[in-house]
C-alpha cells in the first residue's frame, strides 16, 4: 500500500481485516466540527546495526545527526503532510494558528516531535521555513516523557494480561507452522548478519529489515544477499508478528490494551469538546507506526500492511444531517487514511458500519475494543482489573477554556495501562 510519495517497508500477503474503500468524502457532507489525526513521523536513519553491515564504520558519516533521528527527506514528507492538511481543512481551521483551536501532542522523540513541527509549518503559513524573523511564529508541541506516555507509545513492558494474549497468539498452530517456514530462512540469515535469529523474538528479523530499507531509500548498496526475495521474507515474517500483537486471537481484549486507548480519547475528547461548546477544531498526534498498527487493530482495519512514513489516519465528525431523533446520535464519524502522497487518501469503513458512521453506532461498535469503564485488565487473568486513575490534565497554566479542555485531552493517558507489544516505537 505504501505510495511512491512515502518510502514504508515492504509488506508481506497477511491480511486480517480488509478496510472496505470508498470514494472519497466530500467535507461539504454535514459541517465539520472536529477532526483528530494520528500519523507516523517522516523518514528516519536505521534504528540499529547488524553486526556484519558493511556500511556500520561510516553511520556517523552517513547519518551525521545519529541514529533513528529524522532525515531531510523526512522533514519534507511532513511539510507535504501538513500542506495536504491545510488544502484539506483550509474552509474549518482559522488561516493562522489559534490555540484555543487545535492542539498537537506527540510522543517524547526526537523524530516525533520535529515531524509534528515540520508538519505545522505546512499547515500554517506562520511557522514556514524561509519567514523573516519578525513573521515567523513557533506553534507549541505537547508531550510527556516516555515513561508516562500511556496514550501514543506503545509498549509498555508491565502487563502480565498482555504477555498471556500474546502467548496466546504465538503459540497459534497457524503461527507455528508459519515460523517454522521460515527456520532455515533465518539460519542463513544469521550467517550473513552475524545475529542469532532462530528461537529469538521477530523483532530481531524486524530490525534487519529496517536497517536495510533505510540505507535503500538513501541509496545505498546493499550486500549481495539482501536481495528483493530477502527483504520480502523479512516483511512478511514482520507482519506475522505484528498480527500476534493486534489480530485475532482476542484481537478486542489486546486493543484494549494499545489502539483502544488511543481510540477511547479520540471519542472522548469529541464529546467533551461538544458538551461544553470548547471552540477546539483539531487534535494532532505524532507518533510511530507501532502507534497506527495498534490504533488499526482496534478499529479493525490492520490489513498486513506497515504505515509507511507520514502515513495519516484521520477522525472527522461531522453534525449528522439525518433523522436527529433516532439512536444513533447527532454526529457521524469518518475515517481516512492517507499512505500515499500521490494520491487521494483512502476512505475507510469501520467494519458493520459504511461510512460516513452514525456516532452511536460506531461506538457501538468499538466498545469491545476500547478500555472499560472499571480500568483496564493488566493484572491477568487471575486478578481483578487495575482501578482507573484520576485523569491529570495536561495543559496546566493555560487559559481556563484550554484549562476545561485539558482534562479531556489527557484523558486515559494517565490510566494504568501497560502492554508489551513488538519491541517498542519506530
Amino acid at each position: 500500500m505504501a505510495g511512491p510519495g512515502f518510502r514504508g517497508h515492504p509488506t508481506g500477503p497477511l491480511l486480517l481485516l480488509l478496510p472496505l474503500l470508498l470514494p472519497p468524502q466530500a467535507l461539504s457532507e454535514g459541517p465539520l466540527v472536529f477532526v483528530a489525526v494520528v500519523f507516523r513521523h517522516g523518514d528516519r536513519a536505521p534504528l540499529a546495526s547488524y553486526p556484519t553491515d558493511p556500511h556500520k564504520e561510516v553511520a556517523s558519516t552517513l547519518w551525521p545527526r545519529g541514529l533513528g533521528q529524522l532525515t531531510g527527506e523526512g522533514v519534507r514528507q511532513q511539510l507535504e503532510l501538513g500542506r495536504f492538511l491545510r488544502s484539506r481543512y483550509e474552509a474549518f481551521l482559522s488561516p493562522e494558528y489559534q490555540r484555543e483551536e487545535v492542539y498537537i501532542r506527540s510522543t517524547d522523540f526526537d523524530r516525533t516531535l520535529e515531524s509534528a513541527q515540520a508538519n505545522l509549518a505546512g499547515l500554517f503559513p506562520e511557522a514556514a521555513p524561509g519567514r523573516s524573523e519578525a513573521t515567523w511564529k513557533p506553534i507549541p508541541v505537547h508531550t510527556v516523557p516516555v515513561a508516562e506516555d500511556k496514550l501514543l507509545r506503545f509498549p509498555m513492558r508491565s502487563c502480565p494480561r498482555y504477555h498471556e494474549l500474546l502467548r496466546e497468539a504465538t503459540e497459534a498452530t497457524e503461527y507455528q507452522t508459519a515460523l517454522e517456514g521460515w527456520t532455515d530462512f533465518l539460519t542463513r540469515l544469521e550467517n550473513f548478519t552475524g545475529l542469532s535469529l532462530v528461537g529469538e523474538p521477530l523483532r530481531r528479523a524486524w530490525k534487519v529489515l529496517d536497517t536495510l530499507i533505510c540505507q535503500q531509500a538513501h541509496g545505498l548498496p546493499l550486500p549481495s544477499w539482501a536481495s528483493p526475495d530477502v527483504l520480502q521474507t523479512l516483511a512478511r515474517i514482520s507482519a506475522l508478528d505484528i498480527g500476534a500483537h493486534v489480530g485475532p486471537p482476542r484481537a478486542a481484549e489486546k486493543a484494549q490494551l494499545t489502539g483502544g486507548v488511543l481510540l477511547d480519547a479520540i471519542l472522548a475528547n469529541f464529546s467533551r469538546v461538544q458538551r461544553l461548546g470548547l471552540p477546539l477544531k483539531m487534535v494532532m498526534y505524532s507518533a510511530h507506526d507501532s502507534t497506527l498498527l495498534a490504533l488499526q487493530g482496534a478499529l479493525g482495519l490492520y490489513d498486513g500492511h506497515t504505515p509507511p512514513y507520514a502515513a495519516c489516519l484521520g477522525f472527522e465528525f461531522r453534525k449528522r444531517l439525518g433523522d436527529p431523533e433516532d439512536d444513533a446520535g447527532n454526529a457521524t464519524v469518518s475515517l481516512f487514511y492517507r499512505n500515499d502522497s500521490a494520491g487521494l487518501p483512502l476512505t475507510l469503513s469501520l467494519p458493520g458500519c459504511p461510512a460516513p458512521c452514525p456516532l452511536g453506532r460506531f461506538r457501538q461498535l468499538t466498545a469491545p475494543a476500547r478500555p472499560p469503564a472499571k480500568g483496564i485488565p493488566c493484572h491477568g487473568s487471575q486478578k481483578p482489573a487495575t482501578p482507573a486513575a484520576t485523569t491529570v490534565p495536561l495543559l496546566a497554566g493555560a487559559v481556563a477554556v484550554l484549562a476545561a479542555l485539558s482534562v479531556g485531552l489527557g484523558l486515559l493517558a494517565w490510566r494504568p495501562g501497560c502492554l508489551r507489544a513488538w519491541g517498542g516505537p519506530v
